[in-house]
């Protein structure tokens, strides 16, 4: 146990550093969309496997493909609630409502792959419309990383990360699944980076971040169906090349434009 309470600290750490760095040096918005990728999701599905079997895990996805609707309310909700109050706390508690109550609603039916994918679908679908008409703008984030930030960011998030894969020792393959759709490597950094910079940044991150939930469907569909047949290994390294291909082709367009902007620089410089 050790050695996989271990593992969960070091891909977490990975994980809010790299978003962090992405969000602080290159893009906002494209720290957004790579938020989305399915490194929370596969972080949980990958132990849920490990410690408590292919089969459980499997059915843990196809919850988690409904689950989406729960983060996305989260992220929409912390993403309004930021620009209406100045705390913290405030935004963050609200948010935890706005996963809790859809997460509750799903955790009462019984859904197939079939069922999971189109909530899946349909919702991803909505909040991008949703948020596409809603102006996020990226505010300036230049401060030199500290060791209380990177401690708080990597304390932060691995308490979140271990809290909810212990949680599946007291609730079904259901309610383990809705919490293996929250958004543990996203909620973290726009907290931190939204206590550090102000709304705007965030704002900009979770204006994004439905876009990228399209890898964390090509993800959760893909274990649900080869956990069972080929292992949690295999099933994990299978998942991620199905989900980067998706993330790949979403991506092109933010590094284009990072790209342009930094050949604009040199050029007027």
């Amino acid at each position: 146990m050790t050695a996989l309470l271990l593992y969960k600290i070091s891909i977490t750490m990975l994980a809010v550093l790299g978003l962090s760095f992405v969000a602080e040096k290159v893009s906002a918005r494209l720290a957004g969309l790579l938020s989305g990728y399915p490194i929370g999701t596969a972080i949980i599905l990958h132990f849920y496997g490990l410690e408590y079997g292919a089969q459980f895990a499997a059915d843990a996805a196809i919850f988690n493909l409904c689950g989406l609707l729960a983060s996305q309310c989260f992220a929409y909700t912390y993403y309004q609630a930021s620009k209406r109050t100045t705390s913290l706390v405030l935004t963050s508690a609200l948010a935890f409502a706005g996963y809790i109550l859809p997460a509750f609603i799903v955790s009462q039916t019984n859904p197939t792959r079939l069922a999971g994918m189109i909530i899946a679908v349909v919702t991803t679908a909505f909040f991008c419309v949703l948020l596409r008409g809603n102006s996020a703008k990226q505010g300036t984030v230049s401060r030199a990383w500290s060791p209380r930030l990177v401690a708080g960011r990597l304390i932060f998030t691995a308490t979140l990360v271990l809290a909810v894969t212990e949680f599946a020792d007291i609730v079904g393959t259901g309610w383990a699944g809705l919490f293996s759709a929250f958004p543990v490597a996203l909620y973290p950094l726009v907290f931190l980076l939204h206590r550090e910079y102000g709304p705007e940044t965030a704002q900009t991150i979770l204006k994004n971040f439905p876009y990228g939930l399209w890898s964390v469907i090509a993800y959760s569909l893909t274990v649900s169906l080869v956990y069972p047949l080929y292992g949690v290994i295999w099933g994990t390294l299978l998942g991620f090349a199905v989900a980067t291909a998706v993330l790949a082709a979403l991506s092109v367009k933010p590094l284009l434009i990072y790209w342009n902007g930094l050949r604009q620089k040199a050029t007027q410089g």
